[in-house]
């Protein structure tokens, strides 16, 4: 909820007013309900962001409820394909993304879209957005999580060093319903690293 007010107050600095002047300008009777929000007992609601954005338009409403902008197709962010991630990462030529979605630590990204399976529960739900950067085998980090794509496997694991210096460990997190996977390094045909997960919640 602090991320939730800081977004929040930076608008309200931004136009020089004070909380109570804010509120009463966007057309709220009373500023408790952005009090609330600077304690922490309440969100940005969307009718919150419908009042803000309409009487300042240049004021993003997925960025006053997530914390996220989404840029246009000519702006910089990481591109999101509305397809499984394992689907876009197994395309040739990609189509147009839907959008690019900008947040200054993922930049450096190459791809982003959702994933679908559930063996990276609860870590990974299906329906997540997943945020992908190139790697190289050489610099597999043990422990994270990346998408693996050779010719018999694609899939998300966190990757671990196998029982000899040629073979990686693939471990699900979904340990109930899947298994470890043992691959060679040579059988790597594209490799991804997780650089983040972005959670729609249902409101």
């Amino acid at each position: 909820m602090l991320d939730t007010w800081h977004r929040l107050e930076r608008v309200i600095k931004w136009t020089g007013l004070s909380v109570n002047s804010f509120a009463l300008n966007i057309g709220l009777k009373r500023s408790e309900n952005l009090y609330q929000i600077k304690k922490g007992n309440n969100g940005i609601s969307r009718d919150l962001a419908t009042l803000i954005t309409t009487k300042y338009p240049s004021v993003s409403k997925a960025w006053l409820l997530t914390g996220v902008i989404l840029a246009s197709a000519s702006q910089a962010g990481v591109p999101y394909y509305g397809m499984d991630i394992l689907a876009a990462v197994d395309e040739t030529v990609l189509p147009s993304p839907q959008f690019y979605i900008s947040i200054p630590i993922f930049d450096n990204c190459d791809i982003a879209a959702q994933n679908i399976g559930t063996a990276m529960l609860p870590e990974i739900a299906p329906g997540a957005i997943v945020i992908l950067k190139r790697w190289n085998v050489e610099s597999i980090v043990p422990g994270e999580s990346y998408l693996v794509v050779t010719e018999q496997f694609k899939g998300i694991r966190t990757i671990r060093a196998g029982s000899n210096p040629s073979e990686l460990l693939l471990l699900p997190a979904n340990t109930q319903q899947y298994d470890p996977i043992v691959i060679g390094k040579s059988d790597i045909v594209k490799l991804f690293i997780v650089q983040g997960i972005i959670v729609k919640k249902n409101l």
